[in-house]
């Protein structure tokens, strides 16, 4: 049974940053998965962003400095993202949160893959006051996470594919 998630991203230290409202889809031996279903809301900090597009899913992994978000062939330019974050925190059975530390591993549809927002994350470093250890892990999780894409490693591929097919056949509040 599906139960309402919002996820919410923040900048450094606690600033509301990309939201998204979802639905609970289980779990497994890589973290907690949420389906993002077309039309879902989506925010960026107190603004409302037009409606998600196309059906996605959520890998929240415990204790993990990333965070995936799967479009499968439901987005115009990315199958995958990947946000560098602090390890998501489940605030409550139905909101988790984590801050997004700017790097980003993206996969076009191609198979290219690119890491985004290095100008970005070097900035934030000095304007947000990033302390040393979330410097060193985000460089090393953008590192490896790249490595493990490029060979084709999970969650990101097969099982990130199997959670958007069961979010594909749920029925979500009429969505």
């Amino acid at each position: 049974m599906s139960r309402p998630v919002v996820v919410q991203f923040l900048k450094y230290p606690e600033h509301r940053h990309w939201g998204f409202d979802a639905v609970w889809l289980g779990e497994d031996e890589w973290g907690a998965w949420v389906g993002v279903p077309a039309g879902a809301s989506c925010w960026k900090g107190d603004e409302p962003h037009r409606p998600t597009g196309g059906n996605a899913v959520f890998c929240a992994p415990g204790g993990e400095w990333w965070h995936l978000h799967y479009n499968g062939d439901n987005h115009h330019k990315y199958s995958h993202f990947v946000d560098i974050v602090t390890p998501p925190v489940w605030i409550s059975e139905n909101r988790y949160e984590m801050v997004d530390l700017d790097l980003d591993v993206v996969v076009h549809h191609d198979g290219t893959i690119e890491v985004q927002d290095e100008d970005e994350f070097e900035i934030h470093q000095v304007s947000y006051g990033y302390t040393e250890e979330m410097i060193r892990r985000a460089s090393e999780v953008t590192a490896r996470i790249v490595e493990r894409i490029s060979i084709g490693d999970e969650p990101f591929f097969a099982v990130a594919a199997g959670w958007l097919e069961r979010l594909d056949g749920e029925d979500v509040g009429g969505r």
